[in-house]
């Protein structure tokens, strides 16, 4: 099948690119610089365009099978433009014949609204790129264990062998990593039948700060500490770090409490997902723990 990835310069686009191709589908990546890609000895096809770019984005689309969606989080950009982004696109998709999406939200999309703007946006994506009438399957990740090797995550592991992450003691989380993400969304284009459906998807592994400190000990070889991070410090820390970068700091650091504070404490266990039935429909071998890590260790060590 010809796919479409939107995002495929990002982090979770770019598992997405190979692990389409080595299944042997036809893939066009779209960012708004793409660079020469090569997966396995083939060439990839790469598209330059912007999501707000209509014009672009049905010229991407002719004669694709399915689009892959990722789109940027609304935490730290206006929500306006994506929306309509993610509108133009389910609008383009179905003028060009796709025959499905699938939406990959990047985060969890409770059912109830909690106020919670990245939240709600992402589930107006959803309901704008239905709205086209567009089949849609969204794939609904908890938390990527791969944010623990970049961004504020990281400097602790690497520096002072420490986990550090704004989860209480006994919270139990389904980590999942980018490439499973990629492999349940390959499943999912396999079922457009599923079309409608909406799934919460985790990692094989439900764990403790603690557990995950002891099997990334094991995997990379050293003895790691971990830190339960209270709401309250994780957001002190991440303002002070946006200070003179021009972005709504209050409003983001706002949200960004309320967020984590229904992480921590939702009745629903956001973070915690049985993944029994999901790959009863989607079937992919998902990544252990320590098999990830050893794969993967933080950069600079």
């Amino acid at each position: 099948m010809r796919v479409v990835v939107f995002g495929a310069s990002g982090v979770q686009g770019a598992h997405q690119v190979p692990v389409l191709a080595q299944a042997g589908h036809d893939v066009v990546a779209i960012s708004r610089t793409p660079k020469p890609l090569e997966i396995s000895g083939k060439k990839i096809e790469t598209f330059a365009a912007d999501f707000t770019d209509k014009a672009k984005i049905s010229k991407a689309l002719s004669g694709a099978d399915v689009v892959f969606l990722n789109l940027p989080s609304t935490s730290f950009n206006p929500s306006g433009p994506i929306l309509q982004g993610a509108k133009d696109i389910g609008e383009a998709a179905k003028e060009a014949r796709v025959k499905l999406i699938v939406f990959n939200t990047s985060m969890p999309v409770p059912k109830e609204p909690q106020n919670i703007i990245a939240q709600d946006d992402r589930r107006e994506m959803k309901r704008l790129l239905r709205e086209t009438g567009m089949p849609v399957i969204s794939i609904e990740p908890v938390v990527y264990i791969d944010n623990l090797l970049e961004g504020w995550a990281l400097p602790p592991i690497r520096d002072r062998n420490t986990v550090v992450y704004c989860h209480k003691p006994e919270l139990q989380v389904s980590w999942i990593c980018h490439h499973d993400v990629a492999q349940l969304m390959v499943a999912a284009m396999q079922r457009p039948e599923l079309a409608g459906r909406d799934f919460a998807v985790g990692g094989p592994e439900t764990v403790r700060l603690e557990q995950l400190t002891g099997k990334l000990s094991r995997a990379w070889g050293r003895k790691l500490e971990f830190e339960c991070q209270t709401v309250k410090d994780f957001c002190e820390k991440i303002g002070a770090t946006m200070q003179g970068r021009g972005l709504e700091t209050e409003k983001i650091i706002s949200q960004m409490f309320k967020a984590y504070t229904y992480y921590n404490e939702a009745e629903d266990e956001p973070f915690n997902v049985d993944m029994g039935p999901v790959l009863k429909e989607l079937p992919v071998q998902l990544t252990p723990i320590e098999e990830w890590a050893k794969r993967r260790s933080p950069p600079g060590w």
